[in-house]
């Protein structure tokens, strides 16, 4: 019933940006002050640096999480967008703003935003960790000049020492520069899976239609983390010097979420009369 009056709205105004960014707003932004309550608990129980005291430390690690947490949060902006618009051509539409929007957004934050308030959490630093500052913020700009220079005049030994970036392996580098669009890229697949999710439950009854939804959403982005953990090359490089590709341990894990949309679309298709 709660979602007639929207429906209606989006009806009359096929433009109403306001209607469905606030249904979007309203179904992410409980999960994201859920995971950020959670990330503030740890934080204070196991305080492990003097600099959770800093503001400008807590907003580096907010923006940071941002980034991060936006693309998975909106398979729940996708589900909502399906609950309460009628046409499935106004829906695909929608869906497609939201994901750019959005996947843009954790681009920008992940990629140029986060870098900057690290930079300037570490010039007011006044410890020999300040020093990293005269590197400058790592931002696509200046991951493509180290890569550059790693690629053009190798040093003796790569490291993934913070205090020495042009050493840092090229394989790393070129990860570093491309999993945050490849994150984003993966939010606007979410939002699609949100929408074929809800598609696929709407005749279940309510119990069921969540538990499914939730489902789907939480294991879909489980499964799709640990891809990106498991294609970053820095634990190979760890662990024996490997130097994996980068660029194929960023896109690869897309895999799964473009498994699982194929999936869904032809179940839902499967579905219609």
């Amino acid at each position: 019933m709660a979602s007639r009056p929207l429906e209606k709205a989006l009806a009359r105004e096929p433009r109403g940006v306001l209607v469905w960014s606030a249904t979007v707003v309203r179904a992410m932004a409980p999960l994201y002050l859920l995971w950020l309550a959670f990330r503030i608990w740890l934080l204070l129980r196991w305080p492990f640096h003097e600099r959770i005291e800093s503001l400008l430390w807590w907003l580096w690690m907010a923006t940071s999480d941002l980034s991060l947490v936006l693309p998975f949060l909106l398979f729940a902006a996708g589900v909502a967008l399906a609950e309460v618009t009628g046409s499935r051509a106004h829906l695909q539409r929608i869906a497609l703003v939201v994901g750019i929007g959005l996947g843009g957004l954790s681009y920008s934050l992940g990629a140029w935003v986060a870098p900057e308030l690290e930079d300037r959490y570490l010039a007011r630093m006044e410890t020999d960790a300040g020093e990293m500052r005269r590197f400058g913020p790592a931002t696509p700009p200046a991951i493509l000049r180290s890569l550059r220079l790693a690629e053009a005049r190798p040093p003796e030994e790569y490291n993934l020492d913070v205090g020495t970036p042009h050493q840092t392996p090229p394989n790393v580098l070129e990860w570093r520069l491309h999993s945050p669009v490849a994150l984003a890229v993966f939010g606007m697949i979410n939002v699609f899976l949100g929408v074929l999710s809800a598609q696929l439950t709407d005749g279940l009854g309510r119990a069921a239609r969540r538990n499914v939804r939730l489902a789907i959403g939480v294991l879909g982005g489980l499964l799709f983390f640990g891809c990106m953990a498991l294609g970053s090359p820095i634990q190979a490089f760890l662990d024996d010097g490997t130097l994996r590709s980068g660029i194929l341990g960023a896109w690869v894990p897309l895999g799964l979420p473009l498994a699982e949309f194929l999936v869904l679309f032809y179940m839902v298709r499967g579905r219609k009369p």
